[in-house]
């Protein structure tokens, strides 16, 4: 057995731990007792000086507890110095009893002299010294009844015995006083101390389920942060990544448009179409994934500001009347002139995933955006007359990859995606989003945003919200003047040779010639080749620049653009293509007038910016 718990067997390490504690504590604050009894004893010494007392009476016990106390002082020193270790801790205790019990016999030895020769008003002052001696040993050592025993029983037992032995009244009733004041106060002291002692074992209770539940917490807290950490570093590799994986689908999407005119319309027309069809659905799912990623990689920023909510509803009505005409519904869209304080790209984003999702979900009947005023808000609601969403399902509708209508997880159907990235989009800023929905009669979802009174708003950013990418103070940019006839050469840039090759080709095809490069200097030269060659006029201007924004050297693509125009003028029509998520590339581009586009792109929709920027008529049979 380990001599720690020799002595201490059935006792919890935490009561171990305790009595130890109080042990120490013991010897740490009891011994200050000594320097208040030498006193006393100096006092009672010069106080009984012409008593008649034999010497020997007085002189041992005097010497007696000068001995306890030097090994008591002895003891001490050794004690601050080295401390109780927990294999000496019955030693230590039978010290500390040892040396109240031996001190307790001196005192009783001197009262039993002096009670001897007293008269009665002395025996009555020598009882109540007694006493206070008694309950000062009791006081002190409260919290160890074991102790209090010891100190305090010797010097009353037999201060009371000699009492008795007198035989006078007064004399037996101070013995019966005596007897039992220590029996009460024993009792007492025996209550405090257990008291005391089951509130320290709880006290240390809770300190070790406090120390538990710090340690629990820090190791939640630190796995949190790694998982956080993961899960950052995963969006951040996705987002990164999404350039890479959108350039070979952007480069599919091309090149399936550009095969069209050599496919026999008979056979292979309708296989161009589905595998144009199955392009566009991965570069949906893609999108919904890479929007996942950027937001929870935080690399989309929310930047709140005026907001006109009649141009973002004009943006929205002429691309969701062709969407919903194409799938034979009804598309309803209530005029407004309010405006609000949000981010207006976030509210575009939210606004665009909602009447995709409602589109979606609705067979026959109505889409409809409106925005109504609610006090100091402006809800912009997303009504539809589909399926609906059962009650059971609405609290999971905004979760990742859930869907209530699709159990067999057919891909023609999404990922599940749109309505999570809504929500991630709603907790970048003040816009949360709401659903009202009944089963078989539609839902209704509702973004609400702080309104703003157009009055109240600064010229500049009315001007601002009023311009449009490619256009100069609200009016459309126009080429300048080329003595070309559209539709024109297209200034080509374009760092990976695939996506030059395929995209020329695909501008070729549509009437377009090109000057393209992996440089603006490249592009430039290509640009002199075609008038070496004569199928260009010399001095002749570009019709517009199409340019990627990573191009792997020292510029970017807008760097390349403002080269560009610098050469061939401010008024060039330019086009940016990226297939990642840079912050603040957005605002960046919309500053420099240059339109914005995300990979991979689908080629008929390049075709018709081109073709609305340059005011070249669309080929129609290219198509």
């Amino acid at each position: 057995m380990n001599p720690a718990d020799r002595g201490m067997r059935g006792i919890s390490p935490m009561q171990t731990r305790v009595d130890l504690q109080m042990l120490q504590d013991a010897w740490r604050t009891t011994p200050h007792t000594i320097l208040g009894q030498a006193l006393s004893l100096m006092a009672l010494l010069w106080l009984i000086r012409g008593w008649p007392l034999p010497a020997w009476q007085w002189v041992l016990p005097t010497l007696g507890l000068l001995g306890v106390w030097g090994i008591v002082i002895a003891m001490t020193r050794h004690f601050r110095r080295f401390g109780i270790p927990a294999s000496g801790y019955q030693r230590w205790r039978r010290s500390l009893l040892g040396w109240h019990l031996s001190q307790g016999t001196l005192w009783g030895l001197f009262a039993v002299a002096l009670l001897g020769v007293a008269d009665n008003d002395w025996q009555l002052a020598l009882v109540a010294a007694s006493l206070v001696y008694a309950y000062t040993v009791m006081l002190v050592s409260v919290h160890d009844w074991g102790v209090a025993v010891a100190g305090s029983t010797p010097l009353l037992t037999l201060a009371g015995m000699r009492l008795m032995v007198d035989g006078q009244p007064s004399s037996s009733f101070l013995a019966l006083v005596m007897g039992v004041s220590m029996v009460t106060s024993l009792a007492v002291t025996r209550q405090i101390s257990r008291r005391l002692r089951e509130g320290t074992l709880l006290r240390n209770e809770n300190a070790d389920l406090v120390l538990q539940l710090r340690e629990e917490v820090n190791n939640v807290t630190r796995e949190k942060a790694r998982a956080e950490i993961a899960d950052r570093q995963k969006g951040e590799f996705f987002a990164s990544a999404s350039h890479d994986l959108r350039q070979p689908l952007h480069v599919l999407m091309l090149l399936s448009s550009a095969l069209r005119p050599h496919v026999p319309a008979a056979e292979g027309h309708g296989l161009l179409d589905r595998m144009q069809t199955a392009l566009g659905s991965l570069s949906t799912m893609f999108e919904r994934m890479f929007d996942v990623a950027r937001i929870d990689a935080q690399r989309i920023d929310y930047r709140a500001q005026a907001c006109a909510l009649p141009a973002l509803w004009r943006r929205l009505d002429s691309e969701f009347a062709v969407v919903c005409a194409h799938q034979g519904l009804q598309w309803q869209l209530d005029p407004t002139e309010a405006w609000v304080q949000a981010d207006p790209h976030v509210l575009e984003r939210i606004l665009r995933n909602l009447l995709n999702n409602a589109v979606r979900y609705t067979e026959r009947g109505t889409v409809r955006l409106r925005a109504r005023a609610r006090g100091p808000w402006i809800v912009c609601q997303v009504w539809d007359t589909g399926t609906g969403i059962a009650r059971e399902h609405r609290h999971r509708i905004f979760e990742d990859y859930f869907q209530a209508h699709n159990d067999g997880r057919r891909s023609s159907e999404g990922l599940g995606l749109g309505l999570a990235v809504v929500r991630r989009l709603s907790l970048l800023g003040p816009t949360p989003v709401s659903l009202r929905s009944r089963p078989g009669q539609g839902s209704c979802f509702s973004v609400r945003l702080p309104r703003l009174v157009p009055a109240a708003l600064q010229p500049e950013a009315q001007a601002r919200v009023a311009r449009r990418p490619g256009t100069r103070g609200g009016k459309p940019a126009a080429p300048n003047a080329s003595p070309l006839t559209p539709p024109g050469v297209i200034l080509l840039i374009e760092d990976d040779p695939d996506v030059r090759e395929g995209t020329a080709m695909l501008l070729h095809q549509h009437g377009w010639r090109t000057a393209a490069g992996s440089t603006p200097d490249g592009a430039i030269a290509a640009l002199v080749a075609l008038q070496t060659e004569g199928r260009m006029p010399e001095g002749g201007m570009p019709s517009a620049v199409v340019s990627d924004h990573r191009l792997g050297l020292s510029i970017n693509g807008l760097q390349a653009i403002a080269q560009l125009r610098y050469k061939f003028g401010e008024a060039l029509p330019a086009f940016l293509l990226t297939g990642e998520a840079t912050p603040g590339l957005a605002d960046a581009a919309r500053a420099a007038h240059v339109h914005l586009l995300h990979k991979p792109l689908q080629a008929d929709r390049l075709v018709r910016l081109l073709a609305e920027a340059t005011g070249a008529p669309e080929r129609p049979d290219a198509a």
